[in-house]
């Protein structure tokens, strides 16, 4: 046990940061846990969630998805730990929630479920049997002498001889406190008075080593080593739980299907954060194509099919050779799908991270690739809204701009505001954090963060959070190209920097930036 805690201890919290990377997700992860009545992961996910986000909120801005509503994980790590039966953590969590400004009621609830149970007389801890094997020594003075035996076996036989000896209560007077602390600070000289011939022995390492008294009587040293202990097997215990039930949800959840439609799954290519991508056939024609299939749990969600349904819509509208091309919509009713063009090659992101920053000729080739794509997307109405390298394929000689997933028809309804911003922070415009509708202007804005990348070999806006990143693109100057990257042509250097200007309005256009590209080029 021993081993086992120490081991949770050490490589727990790795474990945790490695499956939970956002408060989001592990508060997400607590309330799946907690719908299944797993309660001990539960509780060691919102453990999770407090770590990365201690402040509790009624509206937390998230990225990826706008809003969270409810982010209240004292209130609900308290009800874990109550169901569980563990009611000293229950009671701290609880006056946590209510200093954190945590919604009552539900507080309140839990509040009463715990004065129940404390009322109600519970078993004595497995300790317990030591201090009182029957005859209960101590006639109950006061609960901190009760306290003060558990804490180690031992403690009890010296102190039997001393209770039932009417000598303290003779001596009460003297020591003011009675039977609190104070008795414990002069237990030397009190034993002195009890038994003369210990006295000078008592005195002497009382004298000398003050630590010595301490853990017998204090009971600190002991609770700091069984918090310690437990912590460990608490904190290694709810570890493997979570594992073990996201390893289950996982497989259950998540389970890869054999076929879709008229489609036959290979492999899997990639799961997004409301998606997943395979690799797969049409069983009558042989086409291989990229099949996008919603995550079963979002296939509930209105909001999330609204989009979905979306993108198949729009993806109809597009045929260009710098997009990747949309084969089948999928159905309107049933298991929502897309089938998208199978492309094979490399995307920009890990080209980068492989083979450094671009040749100049080079990067002007694709930068005019890109411009060209998104200009036509732009002229059909469609705003892509994450463009980024991650969302670029190289594709051969070519260019493929795939991802339309969350781009909106320019003058179309909003589906909802709790979606507003869709993009990736290290490429969102401005604009894109505050506004529930934006225009081609917020693509040309990332494409100008994308060509500052290509250049310099990083973006320009980087931080420990997303939230940093974000305040950076809305009120941080862009880095200065010129002292980054020397060879870079003055006119590509004034572009990417008008592109990446904080108001929209004062950016170039789709023509006027394809003009430029088109000179520099050649």
């Amino acid at each position: 046990m021993k081993a086992g805690s120490l081991l949770g201890l050490l490589v727990g919290p790795a474990l945790l940061a490695q499956a939970q990377p956002t408060f989001y997700a592990a508060y997400q992860d607590g309330l799946d846990a907690e719908r299944r009545g797993d309660w001990a992961a539960a509780s060691a996910a919102y453990h999770r969630a407090i770590e990365l986000r201690p402040a509790s909120a009624g509206r937390v801005v998230i990225y990826g998805n706008n809003l969270l509503l409810h982010y209240y994980p004292y209130t609900r790590r308290a009800r874990c730990e109550l169901e569980l039966g563990h009611r000293d953590p229950a009671a701290t969590l609880l006056a946590q929630a209510a200093a954190k400004g945590e919604p009552a009621p539900e507080r309140e609830d839990l509040l009463r479920r715990l004065a129940q149970a404390t009322a109600r007389p519970a078993p004595p801890p497995a300790g317990a049997t030591a201090p009182g094997p029957g005859q209960a020594p101590p006639p109950g003075p006061t609960p901190a002498t009760e306290r003060q035996l558990p804490p180690s076996t031992p403690s009890p036989a010296p102190e039997v001889p001393a209770a039932p000896a009417p000598a303290p209560p003779q001596a009460a007077p003297r020591p003011e406190p009675g039977p609190d602390p104070a008795a414990d600070r002069p237990q030397a000289s009190a034993g002195a008075r009890a038994t003369p011939a210990p006295a000078p022995a008592a005195l002497a390492p009382a004298a000398a080593p003050p630590p010595a008294p301490a853990p017998p009587s204090g009971g600190h040293p002991w609770r700091s080593a069984l918090l310690l202990a437990g912590g460990a097997a608490l904190l290694a215990g709810g570890v493997w739980a979570f594992l073990r039930t996201r390893r289950r949800a996982q497989a259950q959840g998540f389970r890869d299907p054999d076929r879709i439609g008229p489609y036959r799954i290979e492999r899997l290519l990639g799961r997004g954060g409301f998606a997943s991508t395979y690799l797969a056939r049409h069983e009558a024609k042989g086409t291989p194509v990229a099949l996008k299939v919603l995550h079963p749990y979002r296939q509930d969600d209105p909001e999330f099919l609204g989009r979905f349904r979306q993108e198949a819509r729009l993806g109809s509208r597009l045929d260009h050779p710098g997009i990747v091309r949309l084969l089948d919509p999928g159905p309107e009713e049933g298991t929502p799908y897309l089938a998208m063009e199978y492309v094979s090659g490399r995307r920009l992101d890990q080209a980068l991270r492989e083979d450094g920053p671009p040749a100049l000729p080079d990067l002007l080739r694709l930068a005019r690739e890109i411009a060209e794509g998104m200009a036509y997307a732009h002229a059909h109405g469609v705003v892509h809204r994450d463009l980024k390298p991650g969302n670029i394929l190289l594709a051969g000689d070519r260019i493929k701009i795939m991802d339309f997933g969350i781009s909106r028809v320019v003058d179309s309804e909003t589906l909802t505001t709790t979606y507003a911003f869709l993009g990736t922070p290290l490429y969102a415009a401005p604009e894109a954090q505050t506004k529930t509708q934006v225009g081609p202007a917020a693509d040309r804005y990332s494409f100008g963060i994308l060509l500052f990348e290509l250049l310099a070999g990083h973006p320009p806006f980087t931080g420990e959070t997303p939230f940093e990143i974000l305040d950076q693109h809305r009120g941080t100057a862009l880095p200065d190209l010129r002292a980054l990257r020397p060879d870079a042509p003055e006119p590509l250097v004034d572009l990417i920097e008008r592109l990446c200007r904080k108001d929209p309005g004062q950016r170039p256009g789709d023509e006027d930036v394809l003009a430029v590209l088109a000179r520099l080029a050649g």
